[in-house]
């Protein structure tokens, strides 16, 4: 789907448009209550081999594709793709990519996940952490793995049921 296509798509809950600060984003269309699925995102799944090489040939950012599980991932389609990071997230993933509101969400505001909750506390692709600029207060400054995550921040993802099912059990296999 091109960029034009895509800022062109509207869903129930949500649009896809340009941020006019750093590319695409996924904004609410109506109000979206705490606990509410949003979106699951899904893309082509490919082994752990295959990303890292991806990436080390420059075909992918190490922040684009989205782990599911210990040594697999989704090269995410165009509008899994399109939801930004924050360190101040609105939504969260749970199950193996079911996108949902972790808090009331108002009309016209950007969806966001934190994208470190998604990253295996062993995965090597995020030994060195990318810089941050999503600008929210509590911004962290760099993104890493689930473990980079403040520990009273990552006890609230876990009590809210904000984290896939993989990491929940990376994280107690972990302990």
């Amino acid at each position: 789907m091109s960029k034009k296509n895509l800022e062109e798509e509207v869903f129930e809950k949500f649009f896809v448009t340009n941020t006019k600060t750093y590319g695409i984003g996924v904004y609410a269309k109506k109000d979206i209550k705490k606990g509410e699925e949003i979106w699951v995102l899904t893309g082509q799944r490919i082994g752990e081999i295959d990303c890292d090489a991806m990436i080390a040939r420059g075909e992918l950012n190490n922040d684009d594709p989205l782990q599911i599980s210990h040594d697999e991932y989704y090269i995410l389609d165009d509008i899994s793709h399109a939801f930004n990071h924050s360190c101040d997230p609105n939504s969260a993933l749970r199950g193996e990519s079911t996108l949902f509101a972790i808090r009331d969400i108002k009309k016209g505001e950007e969806i966001v996940y934190d994208y470190s909750t998604t990253v295996d506390p062993k995965n090597f692709t995020f030994t060195t952490m990318s810089n941050c600029l999503c600008g929210s207060q509590n911004c962290r400054k760099s993104l890493g793995n689930v473990l980079s995550i403040p520990k009273h921040v990552l006890d609230i993802y876990i009590k809210e049921g904000a984290i896939q099912d993989y990491i929940l059990n990376e994280l107690k296999n972990n302990k």
